[in-house]
C-alpha cells in the first residue's frame, strides 16, 4: 500500500516557530534586571526600560525585540533619545539598533540567550558616553 505524505500540504507554517524561547528569556530577564519590563507576542520578545548606568551622566529609554526564530541577529536593541546623533555615532546598525557584539562572540555549538546580552547595553552606553567626550571607541571594536 502507498502512504500518502500530508504533512506537506496541511502543515501550519507555526508549527515549525519557536514559541517557548521568548518566554523563557523573559523570566530570565524579569528575574534580574527590574528596569526592564516586557511581554511575549507572536513569538517575539520586545521589551522597554530606563536605564542610568553606573558612571553615566544620563538616563536612557530602551525598547527592543528578541525574535528566536530569526536566522540572524535575533535583537534589536535601541535607545530612544532625541540628543543621540545616530548617524555619527559608531556600532550601530543601520537600523540605528545597537551593536553590543560580533558574531565571532559566540560559539555556533552554544545556544544564544538574550539574557546574556542585556548587561552590554549599560557597557554600551558607558562606552557612548566616554566616546562623547574623548572621540574615541574605548572597547573593543569591529568597523562596521
Amino acid at each position: 500500500m502507498n502512504r500518502i505524505d500530508l504533512s506537506k500540504k496541511y502543515r501550519h507554517p507555526n508549527i515549525l516557530k519557536d514559541f517557548i524561547s521568548a518566554y523563557i528569556q523573559q523570566k530570565l530577564i524579569e528575574d534580574n534586571f527590574d528596569w526592564v519590563k516586557s511581554f511575549v507576542k507572536d513569538g517575539k520578545l520586545i521589551g522597554t526600560g530606563k536605564i542610568k548606568p553606573k558612571g553615566c551622566k544620563n538616563t536612557y529609554d530602551i525598547i527592543f525585540e528578541y525574535d528566536p526564530n530569526k536566522k540572524d541577529r535575533k535583537e534589536n536593541i535601541f535607545v530612544r533619545d532625541e540628543k543621540i546623533k545616530f548617524g555619527k555615532v559608531p556600532h550601530l546598525y543601520n537600523n540605528n539598533s545597537l551593536c553590543l557584539y560580533h558574531p565571532s562572540d559566540f560559539s555556533p555549538f552554544i545556544p544564544f540567550n538574550f539574557v546574556d546580552v542585556v548587561p552590554w547595553i549599560s557597557k554600551w552606553l558607558v562606552t557612548y558616553e566616554l566616546w562623547l567626550k574623548y572621540g574615541v571607541w574605548l572597547d573593543k571594536e569591529f568597523k562596521h
